[in-house]
């Protein structure tokens, strides 16, 4: 499934982009993991994933609409978005 990923990144604040619906625990996880203190993410950028929701890991073991209707497997997207995020924040630090 492809999930496209961005950073709109101004001085020490980072937005991290996801064209998909993530749970706010993903987004919290960037938050603790990111080296900025004023990191956000923003979702449903860029046009529209065809994920579905995407639940945190430990999500799936909830019976909810949101996981139910997730076209993702388990342990597959969560660290994903961060690293990916991550990863947008080193390389953008570079330059």
């Amino acid at each position: 499934m492809e999930i496209r990923l961005g950073l709109l990144r101004v001085g020490d604040i980072a937005i991290g982009a996801v064209n998909a619906e993530v749970f706010n625990l993903i987004a919290q996880r960037l938050k603790h993991e990111s080296p900025y203190t004023a990191t956000m993410m923003a979702t449903l950028t860029n046009g529209m994933a065809r994920s579905g929701y995407i639940p945190n890991d430990a999500g799936y073991g909830m019976y909810t609409f949101e996981v139910l209707s997730s076209r993702l497997k388990p342990g597959c997207a969560e660290t994903s978005i961060v690293n990916g995020i991550l990863d947008l924040i080193s390389e953008s630090r570079k330059r």
